[in-house]
């Protein structure tokens, strides 16, 4: 079994390489990858791959980029308009490079992001806006691009208490309310809950197929 540090490491490998492939085009690190190197200065453990904000404008330059690294393979099967997946093996470990390609409408205050975690395009009530304020001017911090406030960015996709890891699905499960991110908490006992209520529903299934 795979652990999971070989593929934290895969993974801020290829954070590395892209970030510098794509210096000159407009991006920022963003959700899970943002979220991990301002929180632990890494990518967070247990996560598959790296998350990008790209400006939608740049998508033809972004392809014609990625096309340089080989051991990258454009996953067409969850790509679309605003949201591009490319898939790397390496040593039998196979990691993601998601970029999410936003729109900036100078009319707007706020970017948008139509894809997002829930992968939604055609109904904008499942788009994310992300005040500009807290986005621009973007900077660079040593070997990557950040929203201009990315702690302040961390806690608008995560709430207060983003410097606490948490584990997506199993503490909290992300939804989008009004355009904007919003995370319920799952509590322990809950947790534990469900899982002994899976159980009884597996065991009283197999129950039934035994007598049958």
């Amino acid at each position: 079994m795979i652990s999971k540090k070989i593929i934290q490491n895969q993974n801020y490998e290829n954070l590395l390489e892209v970030s510098h492939l794509i210096k000159n085009i407009e991006y920022f690190i963003f959700y899970g990858t943002l979220l991990g190197i301002t929180r632990d200065n890494n990518i967070i453990e247990g996560d598959d791959d790296v998350d990008f904000m790209v400006d939608y404008n740049s998508k033809k330059l972004l392809l014609k980029k990625m096309t340089q690294l080989k051991t990258f393979k454009l996953n067409k099967k969850v790509s679309n308009n605003y949201f591009i997946q490319y898939v790397k093996i390496k040593n039998g470990i196979k990691t993601f490079v998601d970029f999410y390609l936003y729109l900036n409408n100078s009319k707007n205050n706020y970017i948008i992001d139509k894809h997002n975690w829930l992968g939604n395009i055609n109904d904008n009530r499942f788009s994310l806006h992300f005040p500009k304020k807290i986005i621009f001017p973007i900077i660079k911090d040593g070997q990557f691009n950040f929203p201009q406030k990315p702690k302040v960015t961390c806690q608008y996709i995560y709430g207060k208490t983003w410097s606490v890891p948490l584990k997506k699905n199993i503490n909290y499960r992300a939804e989008i309310v009004n355009n904007k991110p919003f995370l319920v908490r799952r509590s322990y006992l809950g947790s534990i809950t469900r899982r002994i209520k899976e159980i009884l529903n597996i065991v009283s299934y197999k129950k039934i197929v035994w007598l049958v």
